[in-house]
């Protein structure tokens, strides 16, 4: 990749934050619906809200795209450190290409739900489950690729190493603070719900700050790389 198209591919970082979550605020999904909620309270939230729900998905998978973008920029920055186990690019580019359909499957389920609202009620708390069961607990594929991330940098000795040393260890804590989703699928109230402080806003604000940070990080490498290459 050129400079150029890596510079457009790390922008993508921004454009996601901006994107995916005017997607999610669009729908009213900020926070989620409560797992709490019976069918009949499910169903009349995408009744009343279906077509901001629908464009709210569409904006939602046009960020994704971003995501996808910073994902690739950030390959091509790790495979410039020498002298490294390639484990821990190839980690981060699979890994990461997985966790783009934990995020886009979702998206669609949730704009297929609105696609007809006036569906049996039960039917539509299933979709509506289905979703937020598979965006909010899907912390494995981010913590490979965070891992990854951090493995590739930590194992960097040159003395202008291609990311920061601290890259690593904040790539870490973004990676920890995903796990406490997968506890989503036992309970529907408190801090481990899928609208709780630890599953939903711990995480989402660590994706959202990890998106910015990075988009930061990788631009600075690039520029560091033009410099060297001139």
């Amino acid at each position: 990749m050129s400079q150029l198209d890596q510079k457009i591919c790390a922008w993508g970082g921004p454009f996601c934050a901006a994107t995916f979550g005017a997607g999610l605020l669009m729908a009213g999904f900020v926070p989620p619906p409560s797992p709490n909620l019976d069918a009949a309270h499910i169903a009349a939230i995408y009744q009343a809200k279906a077509g901001l729900i629908r464009v709210g998905m569409i904006l939602s998978l046009f960020g994704i795209t971003g995501y996808t973008a910073l994902i690739g920029a950030i390959s091509a920055q790790l495979w410039r450190i020498s002298g490294i186990s390639r484990l821990g690019p190839y980690l981060q580019l699979g890994a990461g290409a997985i966790g783009v359909l934990t995020v886009m499957f979702p998206t669609m389920i949730f704009a297929i739900a609105a696609f007809r609202p006036e569906r049996d009620p039960n039917l539509t708390q299933l979709l509506n489950d289905a979703g937020w069961l598979i965006i909010i607990p899907a912390f494995p594929t981010f913590i490979a690729q965070f891992g990854g991330i951090a493995a590739a940098v930590l194992q960097d000795q040159a003395p202008m190493p291609i990311f920061p040393r601290w890259c690593a260890f904040f790539n870490i804590w973004v990676a920890i603070l995903f796990i406490p989703g997968g506890f989503s699928y036992c309970f529907r109230t408190g801090p481990f719900a899928w609208n709780g402080l630890l599953a939903f806003w711990g995480a989402a604000s660590a994706f959202f700050v990890w998106l910015l940070v990075m988009t930061w990080l990788t631009l600075h490498a690039i520029q560091n790389e033009l410099k060297i290459s001139s």
